[in-house]
């Protein structure tokens, strides 16, 4: 009894770590430079990760226009920079697809601008939901001052 409760644990294990290295794939034509960017014709955006203790334990990733950006961590922020114009956002856990449109938050993103972004863990009955949400400046400040930088990939 003992092997097969190990062999199903083993298994299970195995399968996730497998599935998580296949969705940390970059999609690397995405509009976005992290080293270099020109400010002036970018737009900046961050992202706030504060979910508390629901889901803290998992890497949240950020997505736009269904290209993977960042991932997250709790209690810490990602900056990165988007081509301007009209953009979907979504957040999404390893092993989930990125949120329905009607989830996605639906921003245009003007150069130059810089944009503020929470991220929000709600339970379901069968399910959770993980979306994001703008915030203003004087609402993001002290979360960046207070929470730890994530590099983006």
């Amino acid at each position: 009894m003992k092997n097969l409760i190990f062999a199903a644990i083993f298994t299970i294990a195995a399968t996730s770590l497998s599935a998580q290295a296949d969705s940390t794939t970059i999609d690397t034509s995405r509009s976005v430079q992290t080293n270099t960017v020109d400010s002036a014709s970018m737009s900046k955006i961050y992202v706030i990760r504060s979910t508390g203790h629901v889901g803290s334990a998992i890497n949240l990733r950020v997505l736009v226009d269904d290209m993977m950006f960042c991932k997250v961590h709790n209690n810490r922020y990602a900056e990165f920079f988007v081509q301007p114009g009209t953009h979907l956002f979504n957040a999404t856990s390893w092993d989930k697809p990125g949120s329905r449109e009607k989830f996605a938050l639906k921003v245009p993103v003007e150069a130059g601008k810089t944009y503020y972004m929470t991220m929000k863990i709600k339970q379901r009955f069968a399910s959770t939901e993980i979306t994001l949400e703008e915030i203003t400046y004087n609402t993001a400040a002290p979360l960046i001052a207070k929470y730890k930088h994530d590099e983006c990939d």
